[in-house]
């Protein structure tokens, strides 16, 4: 419990920072709108808005165009599906130089 407080926190401060988040989702999953900012923080957002119910954030798509989105699930245990629906990578903004998680 405290491990996805901690996770909440740290979502909300690294969403707070990063420009315009859009994030859309309910239990199963959701959307972040896409930006260099985004993608920078989208793990983080997506394991704070998981974390509401006690599940754990896979990133599934990331679509690197303005308009479009980075997708995500939420699973009960982050080893279910594991090659049924592979994890996707972020990678290196380069924009802005910031180095992406994962």
């Amino acid at each position: 419990m405290r491990v996805a407080l901690v996770v909440s926190v740290i979502g909300t401060v690294l969403a707070s920072a990063a420009q315009a988040q859009y994030v859309k989702g309910n239990d199963t999953g959701g959307i972040i709108s896409w930006s260099c900012e985004a993608e920078a923080a989208a793990q983080a957002i997506a394991d704070a808005h998981c974390a509401w119910n006690n599940k754990y954030a896979r990133i599934t798509s990331v679509h690197r165009q303005y308009g479009d989105y980075i997708a995500f699930q939420c699973l009960w245990n982050p080893r279910v599906a594991r090659y049924a629906i592979p994890a996707v990578r972020t990678r290196l903004c380069r924009e802005t130089g910031l180095r992406l998680a994962y």
